[in-house]
Parts: C-alpha cells; structure tokens; sequence
C-alpha cells in the first residue's frame, strides 16, 4: 500500500461526500481508529466542520479519555464529554424485568458492556438527527469478524477506514502523526479494564462465534483462551483475513499462517457467521 496516495484518496472520497454546507460528527474512544477517522475528516474538511465527542461510561480506562483530549486538543476541535455512566446497567435491568427469563441478565459481564455500545448508538442517533453527518470508524479487520454490533458501531453516514485491515490503519496512523501510545495499545472496545479485542475474539474462537447469550465457560475453555491470546495479533489476525478472502481453504491458510490451526478454523467459522448475520442488507423494503 503507497500511504501517501492512500491518504489522498481517503480525503477525496470524504471531500467528495461531504457536502459544502455539512458538518461531520466522530464519535473518539482513544483508540486508533477513530483517531485516524478525526484525521483524515479534519485534513479533508478542515477543523470548522468536524465535531469530536467521548461517551463517558463506568469502568472506562482514564487513558483513552486523555488520548481523546490530547486529539481534540492537537487538532483544535473542542470534544464534547457525554456522561451516560450506569446508564448501561439501567438499560439491562430494564429489559431484564420486561424481557423472558434468562434473554438479558444485568449480573453478568457481557450484558452490561455491551449496552455502553448501544448507548454510543443513542449519541449517534441524536446528532444524526440535527443534520450532522456521522463518520464510522470501522475498519476491515472489524467489519470481516462482526467485530461490531448492527444497529451500534456499524452505523455511520460514510466509513473512511472500512476497506484497511487493522496493521494498514496502523501505517496510515504513522504517516498522519497519530501518538505512538495510540498506535501501541492494545485494541481494546474499552468495555472495562484491561478488556482486549484479543482475548474477545480469542473467546469467539472457543464459542465458534460471537457469544450473543451470556454463558459459562468450562476451566479447559478458558485455558484454551489464555492460550490463544498471545498468537492474535493484528498483524497475525490480518494475515489469515486475508488468506480467506484470497479464497484459501483452512488446510491451505493453516499451512501458511503463523498461528494454529484452531485459530484458523475459528477464524474463519467467525467470518463465515458474520457474512451470514451481519453482512446481509439493512433497511431492507419491498419494490413498489
């Protein structure tokens, strides 16, 4: 990939969306991608027609809010600080009591963490609605393994990263000045503490899928996981997506990538469910 041409062409598509009178919002987490996203969007539309903003939730690591500030702050864009804390842990038990037993449970890690991504939804929501154009910040990686939850992180307006793996934002991210602490963490959907996407898909891998009901996991399944965590890297995950979609089997892939074979599989069992649940058409209507 030539970065220089490939900034340039990311600024023309988001110049050619965007239009004159339009402003863009980017929902910052601290993380890489969505420091890239504000990047790119300022570089293309220039500081007076972005907006930043950070949804503050319990258990959130202070670093990625000092990332976020530090990013505002270098671009010279004022970041707006929404505090939704608890908020998630209202919503579960809400849909608990209303709900049949056992479909939502609020004492459970999983639930909660992923009601803080449906309420980042409820912000998206809110801005699209007074005439702001939403930019995502998914990249490839994340869009082939349903990284994502439909009606939560996938909605946006337009998505500069959604055709790069994770390693190629990364280079973009150099080539753009992004902190090196940013470029160096550890991807993390910023859950709780110490949450890592690597030991999320790692979790995927043993369940063969995204884990959609809250569950137990046996002392073999865990140690599986543990196990795994080290080999998935971005760099590592970036190489057997890309064998996939190179139209290699699991033997082939297994064969030539740097992790095992049980990586392999799942992997490519977690992409075959994501085109299946999380590929398919949205807002779908009949013909007239």
């Amino acid at each position: 990939m030539l970065i220089n041409a490939e900034i340039a062409k990311i600024e023309q598509f988001i110049k050619k969306y965007v239009q004159d009178d339009e402003t863009v919002v980017i929902p910052v987490s601290g993380g890489l991608d969505s420091d890239v996203t504000a990047r790119l969007c300022c570089r293309a539309l220039g500081k007076e027609r972005i907006k930043l903003f950070l949804v503050l939730q319990t258990e959130m690591e202070e670093k990625f809010c000092r990332q976020a500030r530090a990013l505002a702050g270098e671009l010279g864009v004022r970041l707006s600080e929404i505090h939704l804390e608890n908020i998630n842990r209202i919503l579960i038990g809400a849909l608990e009591q209303s709900e049949d037993a056992g479909l939502f449970r609020l004492n459970t890690l999983l639930d909660p963490a992923k009601a803080k991504c449906s309420l980042r939804s409820a912000v998206i929501s809110c801005y699209q609605d007074k005439g702001f154009l939403i930019a995502g910040t998914m990249n490839k990686t994340e869009k082939l393994l349903g990284f994502f939850l439909t009606f939560g992180d996938n909605l946006a307006n337009f998505k500069p990263l959604a055709h790069l793996y994770k390693t190629q934002v990364k280079e973009i991210a150099k080539a753009l000045g992004t902190a090196t602490d940013v470029m160096e963490q550890e991807a993390s959907a910023g859950f709780w503490e110490g949450q890592t996407d690597a030991e999320d898909l790692a979790y995927w891998i043993v369940n063969r899928g995204p884990i959609l009901s809250p569950r137990e996991f046996t002392e073999e399944e865990i140690a599986r996981v543990q196990g795994m965590i080290a080999s998935l890297t971005p760099e590592n995950v970036d190489a057997v997506l890309s064998l996939y979609e190179a139209g290699k089997s699991e033997e082939e892939a297994a064969g030539r990538a740097a992790v095992s074979a049980e990586i392999v599989e799942g992997i490519y069992a977690i992409v075959r469910k994501a085109r299946k649940y999380k590929s398919r058409e949205i807002m779908a209507e009949p013909e007239e």
